[in-house]
């Protein structure tokens, strides 16, 4: 008889980092887009985490950008975006970083690393969101805050929000936008 499958690999007991949330904006070129991190305890070495964008159902490609070293505060955010310019003017604030892995088009997964392991997942990485529960064209999505941590390699749609497609359509900034992302906001709130 056929050998089971090998298991997964072990998550790491505490990444400290979460995926946290993920945009595309309105603004010409479908412009900002990102990904929000989130740190639940002191991280003292952030160059260990790595970011991966499986696009369009095209599966997992690894990590596609490590972070940069240095050590980060609990209850401090990341945001790494495809520009400067754009995020900055629908934000107000400038990116952590800038990568091509946040080129994100609201139909995207977004696979978080440590140490070259999978320990968070958003979307479905095998599937193309579009008309997808969780798809977020010219929208977001953001992780709740019920205490479970991050989710491994298996996307839990059940941690997450969303604000549908388009809900930042129109909008010159995220502040006028009907239904605003709630950036920097986990951890704060408790969302149902």
């Amino acid at each position: 008889p056929p050998s089971p499958p090998s298991p997964p690999p072990p998550l790491p007991s505490s990444t400290c980092l979460l995926l946290t949330g993920v945009f595309d904006g309105p603004l010409p070129g479908g412009l900002p887009k990102g990904i929000e991190l989130s740190a639940t305890c002191a991280i003292a070495d952030l160059s260990r985490y790595g970011l991966g964008s499986a696009n369009n159902g095209g599966g997992t490609d690894g990590v596609e950008y490590t972070l940069e070293g240095g050590s980060l505060p609990a209850d401090s955010f990341v945001y790494i975006s495809t520009e400067v310019d754009k995020f900055e003017e629908f934000f107000g604030f400038t990116p952590s970083a800038t990568s091509r892995v946040a080129n994100v088009n609201g139909d995207d997964a977004i696979e978080l690393f440590f140490d070259g392991v999978v320990v968070d997942t958003f979307g479905a990485v095998n599937t193309d969101g579009t008309n997808e529960p969780w798809e977020y064209k010219d929208g977001w999505a953001y992780r709740t805050w019920s205490g479970q941590g991050y989710d491994g390699a298996a996307f839990q749609i059940a941690h997450w929000m969303f604000s549908g497609p388009d809900a930042l359509k129109g909008a010159a900034t995220n502040n006028a936008a009907s239904s605003p992302m709630p950036m920097g906001s986990y951890g704060q709130y408790m969302y149902k």
